[in-house]
């Protein structure tokens, strides 16, 4: 029964907002073992297909897909017509308990092939130290391994602000345009799912939408962890 409520809550939060302001990729319409270069959006960095990404089903939190970050991978997906209101960009993130090696989460307020590039978020996955680092700031929280976890950053562009969550804990709060690179602008232009070389990190149920549309989501994702 409570499930029930829960989804019915979820559905109705997201009927309150237009479905042209909702951007959502869960992997599952793709095959297997699939090249995420030139599928859905999604391409390597700097149109790059060497830098491609693969869909596998080793991990997914909604079956039975999700996409494997791992060695040469470096997959982008960019946005266009962000550049007012709140948003609110989340990825569900599993790293294996064997995880070694720096792996990246990335958005960028600029992005086009072979530049020009600004970042606003640099997050990465530290398996020798075990921690979550948000880069230049020193910002830091333990690595969780072999779960789901939730990333959630929180973009208000009228206010030019970020506020970034890694399972629910706060990781930082900044300026969106001066996040990394500085100098930025007030729009969101992509994400950058980056292995460095690392053994594999899985994502999913990756989403940008404003608010309240976020809440349904993240609704959704419990759910989809409860059933597990």
């Amino acid at each position: 029964m409570m499930r029930s409520m829960l989804v019915l809550g979820a559905v109705a939060l997201l009927a309150c907002v237009p479905v042209s302001a909702n951007w959502f990729e869960d992997f599952d319409s793709y095959a297997n073992d699939s090249s995420m270069h030139g599928q859905g959006g999604w391409k390597g960095w700097d149109n790059n297909p060497g830098a491609t990404a693969y869909v596998r089903d080793d991990q997914a939190l909604s079956l039975p897909h999700s996409v494997e970050i791992a060695g040469n991978s470096d997959l982008v997906h960019e946005y266009f017509g962000y550049t007012s209101g709140v948003w609110t960009y989340t990825a569900w993130q599993y790293v294996p308990e064997n995880f070694q090696g720096v792996s990246y989460f990335i958005l960028l307020n600029t992005y086009n092939d072979f530049g020009p590039y600004n970042w606003s978020t640099q997050v990465h996955f530290e398996s020798a130290t075990n921690l979550v680092i948000s880069d230049f700031e020193n910002a830091s929280l333990p690595l969780i391994r072999g779960q789901w976890v939730e990333l959630r950053n929180v973009i208000d562009l009228d206010n030019d602000t970020q506020s970034f969550y890694y399972n629910g804990q706060l990781l930082t709060t900044k300026s969106w345009t001066g996040g990394v690179s500085g100098n930025g602008v007030l729009n969101i232009g992509a994400v950058d799912l980056f292995a460095n070389g690392a053994s594999p990190v899985y994502y999913d149920n990756i989403s940008l939408v404003p608010e309240p549309a976020a809440v349904a989501l993240l609704l959704v994702g419990a759910l989809a962890l409860r059933r597990r």
